[in-house]
């Protein structure tokens, strides 16, 4: 009787640890199969954001916009350049600038340009989308050389904001009086760099594009008057910039 007691008592230690055990494996697998559901937290995250100064400039030449053979004015431009010997058949070509400012960073910025065109164009007009142009004609530079420059104060330019000026240029004839360079195959520079300088809250900005030079050389037919302008237009120089970052 005693030992019937005994073994009772050993079953029910036995049962009980089981059902624990059993338990536990439970509770585990249970776990083991929800451990990758998703676990959503609801609330704001503030992160810093940190004002930039940014400028932007570049410069593109289009044209020629004259008939090579007749001297008109035409709408759709061309990469022949009437070339001759001959000073009563001379004229002008016209070429088409466009200089573009923009604004690439999140504060405002109060904006001017200085661009010097070249003794062998001039000039004929200057229309900005924004702001106002100052020419300063026939710069003596030393010797028998002059230069025309322009100075256009943009004004303020607005985050995101981006301007142009265009300017219309034409050649002039060289010291042996033709419209041409005085020598076959001659780089011709028509524009230096452009110079934009910008004032801002976190400082002043400057960038200067790259100068624009051509080269004219003889299309190959003989006696046609006629010359390939290289590299073919229009061209644009990369994008110059210059920036400021917001110290935290």
């Amino acid at each position: 009787m005693r030992r019937f007691r005994r073994n009772a008592q050993i079953n029910k230690t036995v049962g009980i640890t089981f059902l624990l055990i059993m338990l536990a494996l439970g509770t585990a697998g249970y776990s083991y199969s929800h451990w990758a559901d998703t676990l959503h937290i609801q609330g704001t995250i503030t992160t810093a954001t940190w004002n930039k100064a940014c400028v932007r400039i570049m410069k593109t030449l289009n044209g020629s916009f004259t008939d090579p053979y007749t001297g008109q004015d035409i709408s759709t431009p061309t990469n022949l350049i009437h070339v001759t010997s001959e000073k009563s058949l001379n004229f002008s070509t016209k070429f088409q600038l466009i200089i573009t400012v923009k604004n690439c960073g999140t504060v405002d910025l109060e904006n001017t340009v200085y661009d010097v065109i070249e003794n062998i164009v001039e000039p004929i007009n200057a229309t900005p989308t924004k702001g106002a142009v100052d020419w300063y004609y026939n710069h003596t530079t030393g010797g028998d050389f002059v230069q025309n420059y322009l100075n256009w104060t943009i004004g303020t330019l607005a985050a995101g904001e981006t301007v142009q000026l265009e300017v219309w240029i034409q050649t002039l004839p060289n010291p042996t009086g033709k419209y041409e360079p005085t020598s076959e195959s001659q780089p011709v520079e028509i524009n230096r760099g452009a110079n934009v300088t910008a004032t801002s809250e976190l400082g002043p900005l400057m960038a200067m594009t790259e100068g624009m030079t051509l080269t004219i050389i003889d299309d190959g037919i003989p006696n046609n008057n006629l010359a390939v302008i290289t590299p073919a237009l229009p061209y644009s120089t990369p994008w110059a910039e210059d920036s400021r970052t917001e110290v935290p």
